[in-house]
């Protein structure tokens, strides 16, 4: 039996799912069984991936996926080793299950899901071997076919997986750009003709489970934007966040895509415009905000790239005082003295307020035992560094495209990482 709502298991953002969620409970109100599932996500095997087609069984799917994603949320910051460990496990899910219900029948449900998000049409012609009118050469149609076997490390196959990898689908490819932007597809290794990009069902699979995983990390980096603003999030929504957290394999990096992203020593080729301002030196009308606000909390999460538990205490994620006054105070410290005039020379009190800001209490010599004296504060949105410091706001085209500078922050990091930089 196939329901329509099925289509929710394939596409979390499509409005079926939406509608599930807003007919249920908050997520920070769900019960034990969909808690326990949202973390064990990450660890499904293809027995766990299927759903049953009840309403209730797909409600519990889309509730546990959208749980997963605010509990990384709460504790990690977008493109983080967590964001990246549920970005592929969704991919998996969804290609598995593609892949169930082409074996049951049900490509055309399949396809309509992708056409909302891709622009997709089958081959024409009696042996399917033509897009748009032109032919496909009989030659290029086996390399596409021999190409994606040997992309699956597959020397022989019989008649019932064959269909698989055969050329059957063309997809625009301007529609792939989102898999462009974030490397899970290469121009130079598609086959196109006429503006399309001739592609098999496993090809199919791939590219709309990739076009999933790439909104899901857009997904975690929205609501990380939102819990900046609004505070701590939910006790709920943080225990899947560490539970998620605790299953993360000990080395470094996912698959190796990742890897040393972010960690280690500030990268200011990838800050933000505003913070690269601040950090110049500003003059009297905005030195408060650059240095006491927008340096502490952007250099001090930028740098403890808090993961795995929820951000309250610098010093939960440092083990070195040295790191918050070399690495995180000095060049706040140095921005402030190329202010006009020097900031601290006739506001000499605000180099104690440096230290408030980043959690240590009004002190000048933080000890990283009294992490947690004061408030750590976390980054201002950039709408709230538009209103109060306009000045520093001078926006590139990343920029229009999040709401936080941690988020501009971490997105180019994980480009850097994956362009092998």
């Amino acid at each position: 039996m196939f329901v329509p709502e099925y289509l929710a298991t394939l596409d979390p953002f499509a409005g079926e799912a939406k509608k599930l969620v807003e007919s249920s409970p908050p997520l920070d109100s769900m019960p034990q069984e969909i808690t326990e599932r949202a973390i064990a996500r990450v660890r499904w095997q293809r027995k766990d991936m299927l759903v049953e087609p009840s309403i209730e069984a797909i409600r519990a799917d889309v509730l546990s996926f959208y749980l997963m994603c605010q509990g990384v949320a709460a504790v990690s910051y977008p493109y983080s080793r967590e964001t990246r460990i549920i970005s592929d496990a969704t991919k998996e899910t969804i290609k598995y299950r593609m892949y169930d219900l082409f074996k049951r029948g049900h490509e055309d449900a399949c396809l309509s899901v992708v056409q909302r998000s891709l622009k997709l049409v089958q081959l024409e012609g009696g042996d399917g071997t033509e897009i748009g009118g032109k032919k496909i050469p009989r030659e290029d149609f086996f390399k596409i076919r021999d190409g994606r076997l040997e992309q699956d490390g597959i020397e022989t196959i019989d008649d019932r997986l064959l269909p698989q990898y055969l050329p059957k689908y063309a997809v625009r490819w301007m529609d792939l750009a989102p898999l462009l932007r974030h490397r899970r597809a290469e121009l130079t290794k598609l086959y196109l003709v006429n503006g399309w990009a001739v592609i098999t069902p496993r090809d199919l699979w791939d590219m709309f489970a990739d076009f999933i995983s790439v909104k899901t990390e857009e997904y975690v980096a929205s609501v990380y934007e939102k819990f900046s603003d609004t505070g701590v999030p939910s006790t709920l929504l943080v225990k899947v966040g560490e539970g998620i957290s605790s299953l993360l394999p000990p080395e470094i990096g996912i698959r190796g895509r990742f890897a040393g992203m972010p960690g280690g020593k500030l990268r200011p080729e990838s800050f933000p415009p505003c913070v690269k301002k601040a950090l110049a030196g500003v003059g009297s009308g905005v030195r408060n905000y650059a240095i006491t606000v927008l340096l502490t909390s952007f250099l001090s999460y930028a740098r403890a790239s808090p993961s795995g538990r929820a951000a309250t205490r610098l010093g939960d994620f440092i083990k070195d005082i040295s790191v918050v006054r070399d690495e995180i105070a000095a060049p706040i410290f140095e921005a402030a003295e190329r202010c006009n005039p020097p900031f601290f020379k006739d506001q000499p009190q605000e180099k104690a307020n440096v230290y408030y800001h980043l959690g240590f209490g009004m002190t000048t010599e933080p000890r990283l035992q009294e992490s947690g004296r004061s408030k750590w504060y976390r980054t201002p949105n950039c709408q709230k560094i538009a209103m109060s410091a306009p000045s520093l706001c001078d926006p590139d085209e990343l920029c229009k495209k999040i709401k936080n500078p941690l988020t501009y922050y971490f997105r180019k990091l994980a480009e850097h990482a994956r362009s092998g930089g």
